[in-house]
């Protein structure tokens, strides 16, 4: 099942095509390729945003949606790992293998056609499409559309990667679960075992690691698109000490 805006959704993908500003002119403008960054947030509805009408200030997405396009009708899966793998290969999940997240498969699906839980090797992903156009390409985040090698961000387009396979990982300490959905948390850095720090925050850390791509590549006039995929907005929705008072008491009255 796909919900229709206006209707709550699991999962909202923001796609921002920044063209970068030229001085050599307008002709040489129309030429040069964009740039594309492509953040996903979990377990937002439409309104959870302040340009939709959220209560809760969110500035910056705001001003995004402000310079560019507001969608009034969009579709999605009703869960995180069945939207993300549309969102990568255009294709509906049925057909790309994600008929539904592996931790809540029904038995009775598994192994029918559509119901692999991770993408199938018949498909490919926008960033295999720009890598062989010319684009560099990164991901940062949450993956959870696979984790045996095929199906890892170097086999799937990304030139550079850092990635939890899975879902179930706390935001502040790396190797803590808080649902037990696999045996320990998965992290992958280009598509091998990551080395990661004991403590962090997961969106702080997965948004310098993006932008350490981004810099690591700049310099060669290639340009890149960057898939940003946040988990602190998935339960079990943790942040810093200083967001949370900012909008404490706001819904004491209901």
């Amino acid at each position: 099942m796909r919900l229709k805006f206006p209707l709550t959704v699991m999962c909202v993908g923001l796609l921002l095509a920044l063209s970068a500003a030229n001085a050599a002119g307008p002709s040489a403008q129309a030429k040069k390729r964009p740039n594309v960054v492509l953040m996903l947030a979990d377990d937002w509805g439409f309104s959870d945003v302040g340009s939709f009408g959220s209560e809760i200030a969110t500035p910056n997405l705001d001003s995004l949606a402000k310079q560019g396009t507001r969608f009034s009708n969009f579709h999605v899966s009703a869960s995180c790992s069945p939207t993300r793998a549309m969102l990568l290969t255009g294709v509906d999940n049925h057909l790309n293998g994600v008929g539904n997240m592996r931790e809540s498969i029904p038995q009775a699906h598994v192994g029918k056609p559509g119901y692999l839980s991770v993408l199938d090797t018949n498909v490919v992903t926008v960033a295999s499409l720009l890598r062989d156009s010319g684009y560099h390409t990164y991901a940062s985040g949450k993956w959870h559309v696979g984790k045996a090698p095929h199906n890892l961000p170097p086999a799937r387009g990304f030139e550079r990667s850092i990635v939890q396979g899975d879902s179930g990982s706390d935001n502040w300490l790396t190797a803590q679960r808080y649902l037990d959905l696999t045996d320990k948390v998965y992290w992958f850095e280009d598509g091998k075992p990551a080395n990661m720090p004991v403590e962090y925050y997961s969106s702080e850390y997965y948004v310098n690691r993006a932008i350490e791509f981004i810099q690591g590549g700049a310099g060669d006039g290639k340009p890149f698109f960057a898939y940003l995929a946040f988990q602190a907005n998935h339960i079990p929705v943790q942040a810093p000490k200083e967001f949370i008072a900012h909008d404490s008491g706001k819904y004491k009255d209901g």
